[in-house]
């Protein structure tokens, strides 16, 4: 068993509460995430195409795993 006690408030639990905080956090952080992807993509289309294309392959790749993170 958990060796800190749940503090009981109208019905939540600190640890209730504590777990939905991180969550909104977790959602935050994967948002920041996922809007550095989209402004990063394509921006190299002015330096080589080839380049522009293995750079927002990886970009989609790194996309892929943020998205099935949200929604494990």
């Amino acid at each position: 068993m958990n060796e800190f006690k749940l503090i009981e408030d109208n019905g939540l639990t600190l640890h209730g509460d504590i777990e939905h905080f991180a969550e909104l956090i977790r959602q935050e952080e994967r948002q920041v995430v996922l809007d550095a992807i989209d402004a990063l993509w394509g921006m190299e289309r002015d330096r080589n195409d080839m380049f522009s294309e293995g750079y927002d392959y990886a970009l989609g790749h790194i996309k892929e795993v943020v998205d099935s993170r949200s929604e494990q």
